[in-house]
C-alpha cells in the first residue's frame, strides 16, 4: 500500500448496477433480499435514475446503486454483465425455500462446501439478470 493510502481510511462507499425498472429492481431487493431504501433521487443532468438499497444508514454502510437510464436511448433490457454480488445471510436454507415459493429461480441450488461443509452457497439472479451468491457460514456443520 501507498504511504497516502496507509494516511486514509477506505471503505466502499457503493457498488452500481444498471437497471431496466428501477422499481421493480427496489422490490426485489427489498422484499427477497431484506435491503432497504437508502435513498433515491432523478439526475436530470446524466438523464438517470437512481436508487440506493443496502442494510444500513448510507452515510455508514455501503449500498448498491440501482441506476436507470432515462434518455430516449435507454436499453428496455439489461443484459447481465461478467460480475457478481456476494450477501451473507443467515439461514440459508430457510430463505432458498422461501426464495423457491416466491418462484425466483435458481442459477444454483443450495450447496455446501469448504471445511466441514461449513459454507452454505446458493445463486439466485435478479430481474435484470446480475448474479447474486447468497452465502451463510456456519460456526458448525
Amino acid at each position: 500500500m501507498s504511504e497516502h493510502a496507509e494516511a486514509r481510511d477506505f471503505r466502499i462507499h457503493h457498488t452500481m448496477l444498471p437497471v431496466a425498472d428501477l422499481d421493480r429492481s427496489i422490490d426485489f431487493y427489498t422484499r427477497y433480499l431484506g435491503m432497504k431504501v437508502m435513498g433515491r433521487r432523478v439526475d436530470l443532468a446524466r438523464m438517470k435514475e437512481v436508487g440506493h438499497v443496502g442494510y444500513g444508514a448510507r452515510d455508514t454502510h455501503p449500498s448498491l446503486e440501482l441506476t436507470k437510464a432515462t434518455g430516449s436511448t435507454a436499453p428496455i433490457d439489461i443484459g447481465p454483465i461478467d460480475l457478481h454480488i456476494g450477501i451473507q445471510v443467515t439461514d440459508l436454507p430457510g430463505l432458498c425455500e422461501r426464495l423457491e415459493k416466491e418462484h425466483i429461480g435458481f442459477v444454483q441450488g443450495l450447496k455446501a462446501s469448504g471445511p466441514d461443509n461449513r459454507r452454505l452457497t446458493a445463486w439466485i439472479r435478479d430481474p435484470d439478470g446480475h448474479a447474486i451468491e447468497l452465502i451463510e457460514i456456519r460456526s458448525h456443520p
